[in-house]
């Protein structure tokens, strides 16, 4: 299941970032100012705001593996519509759109962590870290995703045009989608290929709460806080908690930074380095394989450190601090590159991207510790918070380029929110779920 929810991660990630690497081709047919470069590389995250949270919440209720289907197809038809969109409505149509397809794929986060959180055991006293290791395998699937599209959405570009390009990857996903609906169970008990021996252990292993246990703290709480967690879908005390707000800050910063690497790079060595696309590609590429490389290495990093008895709440701390400060340190001097060799500034976007691989094996499993009864909803408040990151990092790039021409300002910028998120990570992080934790100050 981890690895089938990796696939999800790589077609998703894969149609999320299509437009980045074929808008250097269509520029050779549109015309696209900066500002409208960045309106429309925010486009996904203007949709995916709108969904988190309902996605979330259908999981948590009806459960996440036709939900996750349903998107999956949408999203694929919205991606092979996007050469027709731009021929009959112009920038305004590919910008609505992308828009749409960001919509329909906001549940598949807050989905597949449902999922692992029905599937992956919680660390025993001398288990792996099994709520990490299958995190990780996400990340995985969302490098993987960002590696491939470069090469494939470029030669299909080159071979076959762009607007075939956008086609032909709508066309993959729904294949893929095919396999993910026949393989794909929400809970052990429904898996058909896994052994009985296993299943055995992942359902005494794993506990989730029934929907009664969502209400638990409502009898502590005022006719003001019920009706707020009514509205919201959590107790006011779980969703104002430091230790859910450190998960959701991190997000953030991450979506900032990552996004920034995927959505401007192209740009960047368009325009300021001035290299073509036959050339550029393979620049573009290792930044991911950078980040691939860290990110497949987690697994056996966190193994290391349980070994030499760092307890777990470091260990999130580790893997999320060391992330965002090396990215901060990886960004910042890319600027001063320019003049060199572009390998200079690929070799700093390959260290930036590789601790950006980093970072979530700490606080996106973080996700998996702070609530046993809200994974779902908690997780579509927090890619929400997040998404925001990701529909104004492009819109603040395109305003530091528009009104003070300075690339070392955006890297500095983009150093600066990494910073703030791991200072405030390190503070308030927690591991324990929070629901819990409040019952029993309240007891």
């Amino acid at each position: 299941m981890a690895i089938l929810l990796a696939c999800v991660r790589i077609f998703q990630q894969s149609m999320r970032n299509t437009l980045s690497p074929l808008l250097v081709f269509m520029a050779a047919e549109v015309t696209f100012s900066t500002s409208q470069k960045g309106m429309l590389l925010s486009a996904v995250a203007a949709g995916y705001f709108f969904t988190q949270v309902p996605g979330g919440a259908l999981a948590d209720r009806f459960g996440a593996k036709n939900v996750m289907t349903i998107c999956l197809i949408l999203s694929a038809f919205c991606i092979a519509a996007v050469p027709t969109a731009i021929e009959k409505f112009g920038v305004d149509g590919l910008w609505w759109t992308v828009a749409l397809m960001g919509f329909v794929q906001g549940p598949l986060f807050p989905c597949s962590a449902v999922v692992l959180a029905r599937w992956m055991p919680r660390q025993g006293p001398t288990g792996a870290d099994e709520k990490a290791w299958g995190t990780s395998m996400l990340d995985i699937g969302v490098s993987l995703g960002s590696l491939a599209i470069i090469p494939v959405a470029n030669s299909l570009a080159e071979t076959l045009g762009w607007r075939n390009a956008f086609r032909g990857i709508g066309a993959l996903s729904l294949g893929f989608t095919a396999t993910w609906h026949v393989l794909a169970s929400e809970t052990p008990s429904r898996c058909w290929f896994i052994s009985d021996d296993e299943r055995a252990f992942l359902e005494k292993s794993i506990r989730v709460p029934p929907p009664a246990a969502k209400s638990s703290s409502s009898s502590s709480s005022s006719a003001g806080t019920s009706r707020f967690s009514s509205v919201v879908g959590v107790p006011f005390s779980v969703a104002t908690h430091p230790g859910v707000w450190a998960v959701f800050f991190s997000h953030a910063a991450f979506n900032n930074g990552a996004y920034y690497i995927t959505y401007w790079s192209p740009t960047y060595y368009a325009d300021v380095l001035k290299l073509p696309n036959s050339e550029a590609k393979y620049h573009l590429m290792l930044p991911f394989v950078a980040n691939l490389a860290l990110t497949v290495s987690v697994p056996l990093l966190m193994r290391l450190t349980q070994s030499r008895g760092v307890t777990l709440l470091s260990s999130r701390k580790l893997f999320t601090c060391v992330g965002f400060v090396g990215a901060a340190l990886g960004v910042v001097f890319i600027a001063q590159q320019r003049t060199r060799s572009p390998w200079a500034s690929t070799a700093l976007f390959a260290i930036a991207n590789s601790f950006f691989g980093l970072a979530p094996s700490g606080f996106k499993s973080n996700y998996l510790d702070i609530t046993e009864a809200y994974v779902g909803i908690l997780s579509g408040y927090g890619n929400t918070f997040a998404t925001v990151a990701s529909w104004a990092g492009p819109k603040m790039v395109a305003f530091l380029l528009e009104r003070f021409q300075s690339w070392d300002l955006v890297f500095k910028y983009v150093a600066c929110v990494n910073l703030l998120a791991a200072a405030y990570y390190f503070r308030y992080a927690v591991i324990h779920p929070v629901e819990r934790a409040l019952d029993e100050k309240v007891d």
